[in-house]
């Protein structure tokens, strides 16, 4: 009896030391650093510093979560940080704008430091629809406005929304937009805008709406000119903005389909490629839970914009779909974002 015991002692030892270790103690005492590709203060760093709070009470060991701002060409910075020079043990996780991990797909003639297909995809915070518009004292006050007189829109760098669509809507539509780039954000469009520096911007999410100017929204203090959704917001449409579709046909509706695919992900969180697909599971369940969270529902029901999130599971989905895009698709949807 002694001998048997102590074999299945040693077996159950040696299977044991076989098994990798859980993956939830590496997080007992840690710290994991959310990096996000944009600036403090606009709505991708608000929605951050709320994970940030929410997520570790949902991890096993409770890290402590800490933000760091990473801003430059539309995330991209970011994304090439986490394929490059980020820790690959779980420990950092990337908050991108969605352009990021479509623009290696559309500009498939240019080197990236990532690979959106090697990219492990924790889930996205919102999904929804972008908007062009105007400030009330514009004179451009509906999309047809914008295709007879010139309307200067402000945008960041390429790679971003703002910037990405402005261009798409100029090359495709014809509207006469002068395109004036190098903003850091929306705050600081939102601010060039009152001043009356631009007349407006495009890609503007309607949830950063609603978080950054409430009162723009509540007291129509702007023009709603045209809205870009995978399927029309009911809300944009009773407030007046037309589906941009409205105004493309053929091979060019291919192409802003394929823009705009990213609205399904419009704050996409992901993790180095070489972190541990366990790490990547506690990472998603944490993640989860924590957009689920009624403290975290309410802080953004508050702002009057309640969060549409997307698991890591379907965000992936999404990126492979996207990755099987027909070369011609890609050029076509690659020279609409370019300044002409």
């Amino acid at each position: 009896m002694r001998k048997d015991w102590r074999l299945a002692c040693m077996a159950s030892i040696c299977t044991a030391a076989s098994l990798p270790a859980f993956a939830d103690d590496f997080y007992k005492g840690r710290r994991i650093d959310i990096v996000v590709g944009g600036n403090a203060g606009g709505v991708y760093d608000v929605v951050a510093r709320s994970l940030a709070r929410y997520m570790p009470k949902y991890i096993d060991g409770a890290p402590t979560m800490v933000i760091q701002n990473m801003p430059g060409a539309g995330s991209i910075k970011a994304a090439e940080w986490a394929a490059t020079a980020a820790p690959q043990d779980g420990s950092a996780i990337v908050a991108l704008y969605p352009g990021a991990l479509t623009q290696p797909i559309i500009e498939n003639d240019r080197k990236f430091r990532f690979d959106p297909a090697t990219l492990k995809y924790i889930g996205s915070a919102d999904s929804g629809a972008r908007m062009c518009v105007t400030y009330a004292t514009s004179g451009t006050k509906t999309f047809e406005d914008a295709q007879k007189r010139e309307t200067i829109i402000g945008a960041s760098a390429g790679g971003g929304s703002t910037f990405d669509y402005a261009w798409m809507v100029k090359n495709l539509t014809g509207a006469k937009f002068r395109v004036v780039a190098g903003y850091k954000g929306t705050p600081d469009l939102e601010l060039a805008m009152e001043r009356g520096e631009i007349d407006g911007m495009c890609g503007y999410g309607l949830a950063a709406l609603r978080a950054e100017k409430p009162d723009w929204f509540r007291d129509r203090k702007i023009n709603f000119l045209v809205q870009f959704a995978t399927r029309p917001d009911k809300e944009l449409t009773a407030l007046g903005a037309p589906d941009i579709v409205k105004f493309v046909s053929g091979d060019n509706r291919k192409a802003v389909d394929l823009i705009i695919a990213q609205q399904d992900f419009s704050r996409p969180y992901i993790a180095p490629p070489g972190t541990p697909a366990a790490r990547i599971a506690i990472l998603r369940k944490a993640f989860d839970a924590a957009v689920a969270d009624p403290d975290m529902k309410s802080e953004f029901n508050r702002l009057n914009s309640p969060l549409t999130p997307v698991s890591g599971a379907d965000l992936e989905k999404m990126i492979a779909q996207l990755i099987a895009t027909p070369p011609a698709v890609a050029v076509l949807a690659r020279k609409a974002q370019q300044p002409d």
